[in-house]
């Protein structure tokens, strides 16, 4: 599944097309990769499954390894991190209702104090995600 996301990634979209000089002379469809981001290095033309295999390589070369640690899964760094950024939203949550009992508020301040809060811990939790995306999922070049 994450190999699929990589080449799908919107970058690196393989187009595939016949090579109708190598095909002539070979007398038979020929094929040749090109990438949708212009820096794939030009190859012999080949079967379809062989175009295909030489933009597989192109992309792992521009894909480099997520910076987090090996001995853990992707899977459970994403799980992780949805943990750290529902603690984080549930503390701004917390922290709202706290403020709007302690000091008695009602009416339009309840609902502005606990609207902020949540798009306080909102956007904690997005700035955490963002700010760990090279330790969670491979990076692209």
């Amino acid at each position: 599944m994450l190999a699929r996301f990589a080449i799908d990634d919107g970058r690196h979209v393989p187009e595939v097309v016949i090579d109708e000089d190598a095909s002539t002379a070979a007398g038979a469809a020929r094929f040749r990769a090109t990438c949708s981001c212009g820096r794939m290095p030009r190859q012999m033309a080949g079967t379809r499954e062989q175009a295909l295999a030489t933009h597989i390589a192109h992309v792992n070369t521009k894909i480099g390894p997520s910076k987090g640690p090996e001995w853990l899964p992707v899977g459970a760094r994403v799980a992780l991190l949805a943990a750290a950024m529902m603690i984080i939203w549930g503390v701004c949550y917390a922290t709202g209702q706290i403020l709007t009992h302690d000091h008695d508020l009602t009416g339009a301040s309840a609902k502005t104090v606990l609207g902020g809060s949540h798009l306080a811990g909102l956007a904690l939790a997005l700035g955490l995600m963002v700010a760990v995306r090279r330790y969670i999922a491979p990076t692209r070049a």
